[in-house]
C-alpha cells in the first residue's frame, strides 16, 4: 500500500465515522452543514434531498444497514403518496420571483426529488435489490401526479392543494434522464413507454424554444401562459447558464441519444447543442464561460465548478459515440484548468486568478481526470488528479470534516464551514483512486461516478 492509499483509507474512515455520529440529525438523516472546528450543526436542513451524494458510496463501502435505515424512512413517506416537502429545500432561499406576497406562499419544488431518484437508481445498480427500483418508480409516479401538466414536469406547485405554476427550468433535463433510465430498467413495458413518451414531450418543448432554435443552447427557464406575459418574468426566458441548466439538458440529450428506445431527435439536438456551446459559450481560450456571449445580462468567465459538469458529458459522449469533436473540447477544458493547478498545494482554483480552492470542484475535477485518462490514454491526467486528492486531504481537512473553501496556495481555511455532502462526495474520488476502478466499459462503474 502506498502512502496516498493509506491517507485515503484514513479519510474514508473519518468521513464514515462523522456521518454515523457527529453528523446524525434528529430526522435520522445526516445534517447539511457544520462548523468544521466545533462540529456544531449550523442549520436544521438535512441531506435527504442530496441522497445520491452519499448513499451509493456508503453502500459500496459496506455500510448497508446505515443506508437501509434511511431508505426505510423514504419508503414510509412514499406509502403516503404525497410530496415530502412543503417548502423548497435545494433552492430554499431563492423564491419564485413572483411579484407581491405570493412569493412567500408555501410551494413545492420538483427539483428536490431528483437526487433522491438518482440515489435510489444507483443503489439498485450496485445491489440489484428491487426494493430500490420500486421506490424510484413510485417516487417518479408521485412527481408526475403532482407536477406534470400536459406531459411536462413543471418546477413548482402551490401547497397543499394548489395548482402548478406555468414555469419549467432547464434542470428538468435530469427528470428526462431519469425517466429514460427507469424505462430501460423496469419490467412493465407499458409504463416504460409512458416514461419515454413523457421524456420526449419534454424534449420537444425545450428544442422548440426560440433560444435553442436560433443558437443551439437552452434558456434557463421556460415560461408558459400566463407567466410568459408577466414583464418582470419574461426576461428570465432570455437567460442561459452553463451549469446546471444547460448541463442538465445535456444529461438528458445524451441519455436519450444512447437509449435503446429510438429517439432520433435527441441525437440531432445533442450535436446542435455541442456546436452551440462552442459558438456561444467559448472564450478566447476555447474554454467555456458560465454565460454565453449572446447574454444581455451579467456575464461570468470560466468557472471550474460549471465546466466539469460539461466535461463529464463530453467524456461520456467520447465513450458512447467516439466523438472526436467532444474529445477535443474535453482536452481543451482540462488543459486550461490544469494550467492553474497550485504547485504548492496541488489544488485548482474555482476561477482563474482567484485564491479560493472549492472542495467540490476539486473533487469532481479529480474524477473527471480519471475519465480523461480513459478516453485519451494520457496517464498525466490521473497523476494531476492524485495531486488534487493529496491537496484536499492535506489542506481541506479539519476536526469535523473537510472545509468547503481554503486558500489555494497556503491551504488556510477561508471559513470554518463544512458542507457534509461535500465530505461524502469526496468518498467518490477516494474510492475511485484507491481501488483503481474503471468508469467506462466492462466492469466500469459509470453511474456511481457520474456527476449530477
Amino acid at each position: 500500500m502506498n502512502n496516498l492509499d493509506h491517507e485515503i483509507n484514513q479519510a474514508i474512515d473519518k468521513v464514515v465515522h462523522l456521518f454515523k455520529n457527529a453528523y446524525l440529525a434528529a430526522s435520522g438523516f445526516p445534517c447539511y452543514d457544520v462548523n468544521g472546528k466545533t462540529g456544531e450543526h449550523l442549520s436544521n436542513r438535512n441531506l435527504l434531498c442530496e441522497f445520491d451524494d452519499y448513499a451509493p458510496f456508503f453502500w459500496f463501502l459496506g455500510e448497508e444497514q446505515y443506508i437501509y435505515r434511511q431508505f426505510e424512512k423514504i419508503e414510509k413517506q412514499l406509502k403516503k403518496r404525497r410530496l415530502f416537502f412543503k417548502r423548497p429545500q435545494i433552492r430554499r432561499d431563492k423564491g419564485l420571483g413572483l411579484p407581491g406576497p405570493i412569493r412567500w406562499l408555501p410551494y413545492a419544488d420538483s427539483q428536490d426529488y431528483v437526487e433522491i431518484l438518482y440515489g435510489l437508481l444507483e443503489l439498485f445498480a450496485l445491489s440489484e435489490k428491487r426494493a430500490f427500483l420500486s421506490a424510484a418508480e413510485n417516487l417518479m409516479d408521485v412527481i408526475l401526479d403532482h407536477f406534470s401538466v400536459n406531459g411536462h414536469i413543471r418546477s413548482f406547485r402551490l401547497m397543499p392543494f394548489g395548482p402548478t405554476f406555468s414555469v419549467s427550468d432547464a434542470m428538468a433535463g435530469m427528470h428526462m434522464e431519469i425517466l429514460v433510465e427507469l424505462a430501460e430498467t423496469i419490467k412493465d413495458k407499458r409504463k416504460a413507454g409512458q416514461y419515454v413518451n413523457t421524456a420526449r414531450e419534454m424534449l420537444n418543448q425545450w428544442i422548440m424554444t426560440d433560444m435553442f432554435k436560433e443558437f443551439g443552447v437552452f434558456p434557463s427557464v421556460f415560461l408558459e401562459y400566463p407567466l410568459s406575459k408577466v414583464p418582470g418574468l419574461s426576461k428570465k426566458a432570455l437567460i442561459a447558464e452553463l451549469a446546471k441548466p444547460n448541463a442538465s439538458m445535456g444529461y438528458a440529450l445524451l441519455a436519450m441519444s444512447s437509449s435503446s428506445f429510438e429517439i432520433p431527435e435527441a441525437r440531432k439536438a445533442f450535436s446542435r447543442w455541442i456546436k452551440g456551446l462552442q459558438e456561444y459559450f467559448s472564450t478566447s481560450n476555447c474554454v467555456l464561460a458560465h454565460t454565453p456571449r449572446l447574454q444581455v445580462f451579467e456575464k461570468h468567465g470560466p468557472v471550474l465548478s460549471t465546466n466539469f459538469a460539461i466535461l463529464d458529458i463530453l467524456c461520456d459522449a467520447v465513450h458512447i459515440f467516439d466523438d472526436e469533436e467532444c474529445r477535443d473540447l474535453a482536452i481543451t477544458i482540462t488543459d486550461f484548468f490544469l494550467r492553474f493547478q497550485s504547485p504548492a498545494t496541488g489544488l485548482v482554483p474555482d476561477q482563474p486568478g482567484c485564491n479560493r480552492s472549492y472542495i467540490d470542484a476539486n473533487t469532481d475535477f479529480s474524477v473527471s481526470l480519471v475519465k480523461m485518462t480513459e478516453i485519451t490514454s494520457r496517464n498525466e491526467y490521473r497523476q494531476a488528479g492524485e495531486r488534487i486528492i493529496n491537496g484536499i486531504l492535506k489542506y481541506h481537512s479539519g476536526p469535523f470534516g473537510y472545509y468547503r473553501d481554503v486558500n489555494l496556495d497556503t491551504g488556510e481555511p477561508l471559513e470554518n464551514l463544512v458542507e457534509t455532502r461535500f465530505c461524502s462526495l469526496l468518498l467518490k474520488a477516494l474510492i475511485l483512486y484507491r481501488d483503481n476502478l474503471r468508469v467506462y466499459g466492462e466492469g466500469g462503474h459509470w453511474s456511481m461516478f457520474r456527476d449530477r
